[in-house]
């Protein structure tokens, strides 16, 4: 099954990072907005399973779900509530905006803020 853009950016911000795999470009950048960049498919997809495993000790509800795209890119808003095995809640807003050229994912910038306890 192929994906298009915006099925991509929804699958990667759902945390369903495998199925997007295909879709990275060799030479992908990664910028989480004060934390980090990451450079390359290899580097992007290990931070993909590294966050996998997190996310199979906690419980994730999405309680704002928006994908917006434009040409060549995708923006998807989001808040997610995570709560982990002792019932302790986190809760995160996050925008992502994506780049695609050629449908290869070639950037990706993530803006992600703690909100408070629920």
């Amino acid at each position: 099954m192929s994906l298009d853009i915006d099925q991509i950016a929804e699958e990667f911000c759902r945390h369903r990072f495998a199925v997007t795999y295909p879709y990275l470009a060799d030479e992908i950048k990664w910028n989480m907005v004060g934390s980090e960049e990451l450079i390359g498919r290899e580097v992007v997809i290990a931070r993909c399973e590294e966050s996998a495993t997190f996310l199979e000790t906690v419980s994730t509800t999405f309680t704002t779900f928006k994908v917006t795209r434009a040409e060549t890119f995708v923006v998807v808003e989001s808040a997610a509530q995570f709560q982990d095995q002792e019932n302790q809640i986190s809760s995160v807003a996050s925008c992502d905006v994506f780049q695609f050229s050629d449908g290869r994912l070639v950037e990706i910038t993530s803006y992600v803020i703690e909100l408070d306890k629920p």
